[in-house]
């Protein structure tokens, strides 16, 4: 019975932490639109066909892609079995993919592995 009482102060004492600690989370600093281009390129299991960094596999390279091809591809599909995710990623979310394809091979090239992380470390 004393044990109710005390996991009841931790509980409370929790409760008055966890906002500071969600308002930590919101201020962490944004990925660059490359980093943002990686987070989608991974989230939206695009390497499943492209290979990790996106050099190919079952899909073409799509290595320094331009923006326009890019769009397209990713609103209309393309024939061989690539479905169209214009429904998922906006016009940003596109921007970013291209500015992600773009940095690879460059120092800036984002490498990260889990697309969930707030901001992955370098």
């Amino acid at each position: 019975m004393h044990k109710i009482p005390s996991l009841m102060a931790s509980i409370l004492a929790l409760a008055a932490v966890a906002p500071a600690c969600a308002a930590d989370a919101s201020a962490a600093p944004a990925l660059s639109a490359a980093g943002e281009g990686r987070r989608a390129f991974l989230q939206y299991n695009c390497y499943g066909c492209h290979g990790m960094y996106a050099g190919g596999g079952m899909g073409p390279s799509i290595v320094h892609a331009e923006k326009g091809d890019i769009s397209e591809a990713v609103h209309q599909g393309e024939s061989g079995g690539m479905p169209s995710f214009g429904r998922k990623l906006s016009s940003r979310d596109v921007s970013n993919l291209a500015a992600y394809l773009r940095s690879i091979g460059t120092p800036s090239e984002p490498k990260f592995m889990d697309w969930w992380v707030a901001v992955p470390p370098k």
